[in-house]
């Protein structure tokens, strides 16, 4: 996607204040010609009720939970006896995406469902297991309601297997009354200037950085991200993982780990999650979805107390980037029916409304690539990341998303092992072109 259409994908994101959280319930959103056509011919046929079970990790403690869980009520009610969506909580994010991937090797995939990385769901689509979705861009009041080109990028050989939902715009998050304690008046703009910071900030007793390698090794990954985007510049992944600038950044991850937890090795979200929550480590990444939770679980006063910026420089270049990726597309398994083709139809637009996205949005802090007016974004640490985002001086994917889903595997444990000093950077690296 051309940076113009990236940056448009930063401010369009927004909150839409409601009287009451069952707003989706009683704001419905309209029909398109399309669905209010499906619905006569569907009665027309006294078709029994159509159940798609839906496995889903907007469920529990995720930020998203309650108001997308009724967006779900409020269109099984107005679609009662016609169409249904039965939820299927899952609370474990790694293991869904296990339980995904075996779900399509075996054919049998769920009616609906999410992915993170965009290589799956090309993996998926030749497995042949996906529904084509295409009919979304032939919708011109569903597709007009999306960020312009994201579907577009989204096709694969002019056919559309997934519908991009959930965006992801990573900040640097610091606490600012870790760094006072510290002595550290502003915030680094480059690597140099953060582990200069660090030094100061480990004499007060606290981990610096807030790093991990236990399953996706999720932050860590991040923080990869932007050691990339620093060494090799906006079109780095256009370039490959020959390009030095890989080594480069393993080498700056390797030294953020000197200013981190001892627990770090190992360690998962839950772990880095709670050093950052409860003020054991001062400097942190992860997505805007995040802000809810730290309103929720982070000490007194934490949310007041952070400040953010988009990525730093090294060697005086390549600094003010922002890391942002599609964070979850919902696909659909191939259906054969009809009657379940429209009910997969219906909900997807049904769950795009404009209106019941940025509620979506308000409550949880997550961005979406649905198009909503930005001005009404009513959180200030969203609204300063979606400012900071769209001033950015380039916008690159994480790392995660950028390369083929093996790759992203391997990053794990190729970490671990670099950090244990059992490879050297440039080894890590081969690891990883080794994967693809």
């Amino acid at each position: 996607m051309k940076k113009n259409k990236k940056l448009k994908a930063l401010i369009l994101t927004c909150a839409l204040a409601c009287s009451t959280l069952m707003g989706c319930s009683s704001n419905a959103p309209e029909k398109t010609e399309a669905a209010k056509g499906n619905e006569e011919t569907s009665a027309a046929a006294g078709e029994k009720e159509v159940e798609l079970t839906f496995p889903c990790i907007w469920v529990g403690s995720d930020s998203k939970a309650a108001v997308f869980g009724q967006m779900v009520e409020a269109f099984n009610t107005e679609n009662a006896g016609k169409y249904k969506i039965n939820i299927e909580e899952q609370t474990d994010y790694d293991s869904y995406e296990d339980k995904i991937r075996t779900l399509i090797s075996t054919g049998t995939a769920p009616d609906l469902f999410t992915v993170k990385n965009y290589g799956d769901v090309q993996l998926f689509a030749q497995s042949g297991n996906l529904m084509d979705l295409s009919a979304i861009m032939s919708d011109t009041d569903m597709s007009g309601r999306f960020i312009s080109g994201i579907l577009e990028d989204t096709m694969m050989d002019g056919t559309l297997y997934a519908m991009p939902y959930e965006n992801a715009v990573i900040p640097i998050m610091y606490n600012q009354k870790l760094l006072d304690t510290a002595g550290v008046a502003e915030l680094p703009t480059s690597f140099e200037e953060l582990f200069q910071i660090s030094e100061k900030i480990k004499e007060t007793g606290i981990a610096p950085l807030a790093q991990m390698t236990g399953n996706n090794a999720w932050t860590s990954m991040l923080w990869y991200s932007y050691a990339v985007a620093a060494c090799g510049g906006a079109d780095i992944y256009e370039k490959g993982l020959d390009d030095p600038a890989f080594v480069q950044a393993a080498e700056l991850l390797q030294k953020m780990f000197d200013y981190t937890s001892s627990d770090a090795i190992g360690a998962d979200a839950t772990v880095v999650n709670g050093h950052f929550f409860n003020e054991r480590a001062a400097v942190y990444l992860n997505g805007t979805w995040i802000l809810g939770r730290i309103k929720t679980e982070g000490v007194e006063g934490l949310y007041d107390n952070l400040k953010l910026s988009t990525g730093l420089s090294q060697d005086g270049k390549n600094g003010n980037a922002s890391v942002n990726a599609v964070q979850a597309y919902i696909c659909a398994g191939r259906q054969d029916d009809p009657a379940r083709q429209e009910a997969v139809m219906a909900f997807l637009n049904f769950i795009t409304d404009q209106a019941s996205v940025a509620e979506l949005a308000n409550s949880s802090g997550a961005l979406f690539a649905v198009d909503v007016d930005s001005t009404l974004i009513t959180d200030p640490l969203q609204a300063e990341i979606v400012k900071q985002s769209s001033e950015a001086s380039f916008i690159i994917k994480n790392f995660s998303a950028a390369v083929p889903t093996a790759v992203g595997n391997a990053f794990p444990s190729a970490l671990e092992e670099l950090i244990l000093g059992d490879c050297t950077a440039e080894e890590f690296v081969e690891t990883l072109k080794n994967a693809q």
